[in-house]
């Protein structure tokens, strides 16, 4: 009976002791609430994005694992889905998981998720599209111009890319205006240069097939390209040009088809040295997070740019030679960030948090820099 006693008095105690540090916790947790920047764990950044599976998802929590190395922060990778429901659902619980503050890859219900982000004291930026809403909010940082502030400059690299291939029957397939509103500007420089570097119009450029999202999507618009225009022999792909116009034309009844991309995977390097791709490109992620991620840091240290913008802008790597993406791979996707596009010790300097006298602008050129700028100082 003793023994017994003994055993529910140790077991009594036990209990009254997690209940102390039970109690301790949730004090702590209101603290965090009320004032996060007193957290030992440093301040916590939420990103949304549909998936990181893709190079844009892989580079960018990439990135972000690089910074946690060498600033007070860590990261939050949520997945969302495409819908307005979908991604205010995503925000909510970002929110409730008690970030402090949030990088959305999109738009998506902007005045909406601002309004989530008041109420919640929590900083909110977008990465990857400039905003175009009549919006404003002392916690948002704005939005990037992902293809500088004028797309029509991509496009005509393409349309130089093309023309020295010396190509003549030119389809174009995008994904749809509402998703891709750059897709028009890109189209419209693509098809401007090509009519400067060929005033004897030799070279025809056929109406863009739009599409969703789905590979079934662009394989439908790659077949109707061909099929529309037998005589085809290259098609300017806006939408997931590598993952999904490439494959796409590989199977179908013209693999023979060269391919101008907007897009990299790891297939690039030795499509662009069989000649089966004459340009590709994408994102400079790492200047886009290194962008967003700058200001909402400064802005959780309570600073703030007083020359700000709200819209940045970030450069867009075109390639179209096997050097040219050995570069690409080594100065701006390596696997060692220290290496990369960005380091931690050139951000610190454009930022207020390290640097008082750091201005907006002077960010915004360390996230323009080309390849070759990038390269000339590694």
């Amino acid at each position: 009976m003793k023994t017994l006693l003994k055993k529910v008095l140790l077991l009594t105690v036990i209990s009254v002791l997690l209940a102390a540090c039970g109690a301790k916790s949730n004090d702590s947790s209101e603290a965090n609430d009320s004032d996060k920047k007193q957290t030992d764990d440093g301040f916590t950044i939420g990103v949304m994005l549909y998936n990181y599976t893709d190079v844009q998802g892989k580079e960018i929590k990439s990135y972000g694992d690089y910074l946690a190395e060498h600033f007070n922060v860590n990261f939050n990778y949520a997945t969302v889905g495409t819908s307005e429901e979908d991604h205010i659902a995503a925000l909510e619980n970002l929110i409730a998981s008690g970030v402090d503050a949030v990088i959305s890859g999109y738009d998506t219900s902007l005045e909406q998720s601002l309004q989530l982000a008041e109420q919640a004291k929590v900083y909110y930026g977008v990465a990857l599209g400039d905003v175009r809403d009549d919006v404003s909010s002392e916690y948002f940082v704005g939005g990037l111009y992902n293809f500088g502030e004028k797309p029509e400059t991509i496009g005509a690299q393409y349309a130089q890319a093309a023309y020295e291939a010396g190509v003549k029957n030119i389809g174009v397939t995008s994904f749809q205006e509402f998703a891709f509103v750059d897709a028009p500007a890109i189209i419209s420089g693509f098809k401007e240069k090509l009519a400067e570097l060929d005033p004897a119009n030799e070279i025809t450029v056929y109406d863009t097939e739009y599409h969703m999202f789905g590979p079934e999507d662009v394989s439908s618009a790659v077949t109707k390209v061909i099929s529309d225009h037998p005589e085809v022999d290259a098609i300017f792909g806006l939408g997931s040009g590598m993952d999904f116009v490439y494959p796409a034309i590989l199977n179908s009844t013209k693999p023979d088809i060269k391919v101008l991309a907007l897009g990299y995977n790891d297939s690039t390097p030795a499509a662009l040295e069989n000649g089966s791709v004459l340009a590709a490109g994408t994102n400079n992620y790492s200047q886009i997070i290194a962008n967003v991620f700058a200001q909402l840091y400064d802005r959780l240290n309570g600073h703030e740019y007083t020359d700000w913008e709200l819209n940045g802008s970030v450069d867009y790597p075109i390639f179209s030679s096997v050097e040219e993406v050995e570069d690409f791979q080594k100065y701006i996707v390596p696997g060692d960030k220290s290496n990369g596009a960005v380091t931690v010790e050139e951000l610190k300097q454009v930022m207020k948090t390290f640097n008082e006298n750091a201005t907006w602008q002077e960010l915004q050129q360390l996230t323009t820099r080309t390849l070759s700028e990038i390269k000339e100082a590694r």
